[in-house]
């Protein structure tokens, strides 16, 4: 592992953790030596693999315990469940025997398997495999047996030079009273994060562009926003300061200016503000479309169509563009290709949809 980047349990650092990978599966319980995830870990070097690796197999538990006591359970169960949302990819491999009966790993199974950047994979001898095999394949999704292969296709994934579009807004991360105005359905502030945080690693990947329609998360706390920022994929965030945003325009552009030196050109974030007309405008399938905050109802057209944010799902549809916050869209990025499909299905909307409809006597 002379170039891996490994992350272990109880490593509260967040940062370099675009383009992660979680290993997910049974760890042994002594024998650490026998880890399946040390052949992961050659495979991963020898495929070049370039993002942090994250494991759950805890050598120190027991001499942890000796700080934490009773604790140290829980506090184990809560590093896995934030690395597990924060990584890019959550790699399932089950080799399920009796040494290894993978107990945990079917709870943590059953959490995550319907979701996008999951993969699943067990090799040929392990046992009772039958119903997680149904259970993802009911997905649409595809089950491995052979590692290299499984962690191959993960590789090609993360490190794609594609450049694909996304597109949110008004992710108010950390922010106590958009999860309560916005009635957000999260048991608290650090689920609602973990989760866009997921829905967002899990999509974008870290070529990709994103575009961001502004309201990007609380700013109490501008320590948090400079690690979010790191923990995020993206190639370019492109990011239209909203009306929150604009109150700590300062604070933040030191921010942004300080990471787009670090990362020297390798990722940036340019910021937009349509209140001094600087405008962000991006062209998709040869048509052209203006990414704004507040929906206004422009008298003269700037683009052909408006992806605006500000309105938290409330009414998703003007005549001129269409809602991009994430609250409408399962507090999740979408794609180029759904930016486009909701520009075509547009032109067959009737009358009632369009939240700036004349009303005729």
């Amino acid at each position: 592992m002379k170039n891996l980047k490994l992350k272990k349990p109880l490593d509260v650092t967040t940062t370099d953790l675009s383009g992660s990978v979680f290993l997910a599966g049974p760890c042994p319980r002594s024998n650490y030596h026998e880890d399946w995830r040390f052949e992961a870990y050659q495979i991963l070097e020898e495929l070049g693999f370039k993002g942090t690796v994250i494991t759950p197999t805890n050598d120190q538990y027991m001499e942890m315990r000796k700080t934490y006591g009773d604790n140290m359970l829980a506090k184990q169960t809560e590093w896995e469940r934030k690395m597990m949302h924060m990584c890019s990819a959550l790699v399932f491999w089950v080799p399920r025997c009796e040494k290894w009966p993978a107990f945990t790993t079917n709870i943590e199974f059953g959490e995550w398997y319907k979701k996008h950047g999951v993969y699943f994979g067990f090799p040929k001898d392990a046992t009772r495999m039958e119903y997680l095999t149904i259970k993802f394949s009911e997905q649409k999704k595809s089950c491995y047996n052979d590692l290299r292969t499984m962690l191959r296709d993960v590789v090609n994934d993360l490190q794609s030079s594609k450049h694909k579009k996304w597109f949110t807004g008004d992710t108010h991360f950390g922010q106590e009273r958009t999860l309560q105005f916005s009635c957000r359905p999260f048991v608290d502030v650090v689920e609602m994060d973990l989760t866009m945080i997921s829905n967002w690693n899990k999509n974008v990947r870290p070529n990709d562009i994103v575009y961001h329609a502004g309201d990007f998360a609380d700013y109490s706390d501008m320590e948090y926003l400079r690690n979010l920022l790191e923990q995020l994929n993206f190639r370019e965030l492109h990011w239209v300061f909203g009306n929150y945003d604009r109150k700590f325009q300062k604070e933040i552009k030191e921010i942004v200016e300080n990471f787009n030196t670090t990362h020297d050109g390798d990722r940036k974030i340019i910021i937009y503000d349509q209140v001094q007309s600087n405008n962000c405008v991006v062209k998709l399938d040869d048509k052209e479309f203006m990414v704004i905050h507040e929906p206004y109802d422009f008298p003269v057209p700037h683009a052909e169509t408006y992806l605006y944010g500000h309105i938290h799902g409330r009414s998703f549809a003007k005549r001129n563009g269409f809602d991009l916050g994430t609250d409408y869209h399962q507090f999740t990025p979408i794609s180029e290709e759904q930016v486009l499909w909701f520009k075509n299905a547009m032109q067959y909307w009737d009358e009632n949809v369009y939240i700036d409809r004349v009303l005729v006597k």
